[in-house]
């Protein structure tokens, strides 16, 4: 079991990197094909809205493959190769529309694949944190170590070492993960049952409106960083690998929260981040007060959410006592729902950009943080009693 969750954090790991590489050189992007900051930023919608537009209709429709060959093929799909070698920026468009389209799917099989394996459902809190968990070392390692690469030698070569761990990915999956997954196969009608309750929909909005909180400021964390701030390349890598950190004892206690209720857990938490984006402008008028509201935001699981294992298993718990057809539609809802809140929040992240300026993005993700926190409210109204949370 313990070998299986290594593989699926490793997955995990791969498929971060590939998304948020190309967060940590968007300037470096840009430069090399002669486009303007805000005008690539858009690569991340791109992959956000394609992610998020393909994750649902290849779930339907790959519903009654054999999943332990659809975990390897996805695998190997979701390599950013491509994307090394684009020699142009219409072709860098095309790969990141190719991994965006089989990253969500990847995401969501392995999801449930640990809740099924799982016994218990403080068992499944753990391991789907430390599924999680894997995002959060592709920002401690992954997402630092690719800028410097990228700032040794170029943004494409921090592309082929995500390559890399891509096919090590899928030779120990190919080796370690069970062939024979009892995960059921459905048709798509009885799927789709599972957006008819209204508590799916209220958790829905949650994780688009948290996802929207994160990259209302953090798609431009480099240029943040760097311009806003005044630190140099190699204390960028630094600052980067140390919020990460953060993130990985972020990614562990929303494990805990999630063997413990942990929906019903949020309000402080997201009162706190409310707060702290109301600090946003004027900290970043300083790099020490700066760097101070960064880190404490990435505390309280801003970076890499602390909703994450909650909302999933808050998914899946309802999915498998009510409807048990759409568990694998379930495991993807989070993902997909957390990638439209980055696309979202990507395009007035933009706007907000070019009328106010670097240091007044937190008034762009303060908007996302407050409906959150009333969704929020509103899920522990509904759900409470049923202890679904």
């Amino acid at each position: 079991m313990n070998t299986i969750t290594t593989v699926f954090v490793l997955i995990a790991f791969m498929l971060g990197c590939n998304e948020f590489m190309v967060v940590g050189n968007l300037t470096l992007i840009a430069h090399t094909y002669h486009e303007s900051l805000p005008h690539i930023a858009g690569l991340i919608s791109l992959f956000a809205w394609t992610y998020a537009l393909m994750t649902p209709v290849v779930t339907l429709y790959t519903n009654r493959f054999n999943k332990y060959r659809l975990l390897l093929v996805l695998i190997f799909l979701s390599g950013t190769l491509i994307s090394s070698f684009a020699p142009n920026y219409p072709c860098f468009l095309f790969s990141r529309v190719v991994s965006a389209s089989v990253a969500g799917i990847l995401e969501s099989l392995i999801q449930a694949i640990v809740y099924q394996l799982a016994p218990n459902q403080k068992k499944r809190s753990a391991m789907t944190a430390l599924v999680y968990t894997g995002f959060s070392i592709a920002t401690v390692l992954g997402l630092p170590l690719g800028t410097l690469i990228a700032d040794l030698w170029n943004w494409q070569a921090a592309f082929i070492m995500v390559a890399g761990v891509t096919a090590i990915s899928t030779v120990l999956a190919a080796i370690l993960v069970p062939r024979k997954l009892t995960i059921p196969a459905s048709g798509i009608r009885d799927q789709l049952t599972l957006l008819r309750d209204k508590n799916i929909w209220l958790g829905i909005g949650f994780v688009t409106c948290a996802a929207a909180t994160l990259y209302g400021y953090y798609t431009y964390i480099r240029p943040l960083i760097r311009q806003t701030l005044g630190f140099s390349t190699t204390m960028l890598s630094v600052i980067l690998m140390l919020l990460g950190g953060i993130d990985v004892i972020s990614s562990l206690l929303s494990g805990r929260l999630g063997a413990k209720n942990g929906m019903r857990r949020l309000h402080g938490v997201y009162l706190a981040i409310l707060f702290l984006l109301a600090l946003f402008s004027t900290a970043m008028r300083a790099p020490a007060t700066g760097i101070l509201v960064l880190s404490l935001l990435g505390l309280l699981g801003l970076l890499i959410p602390l909703f994450s294992s909650p909302i999933q298993l808050y998914f899946l718990n309802i999915a498998s006592s009510k409807y048990p057809a759409g568990v694998m539609l379930a495991s993807s809802l989070s993902p997909v729902f957390y990638n439209i809140g980055i696309a979202t929040s990507s395009l007035t992240a933009a706007t907000t950009l070019r009328h106010f300026g670097l240091a007044n993005l937190g008034w762009n993700s303060f908007a996302y943080a407050l409906i959150t926190l009333l969704l929020l409210v509103l899920i522990k109204r509904r759900t409470a009693q049923a202890g679904q949370i």
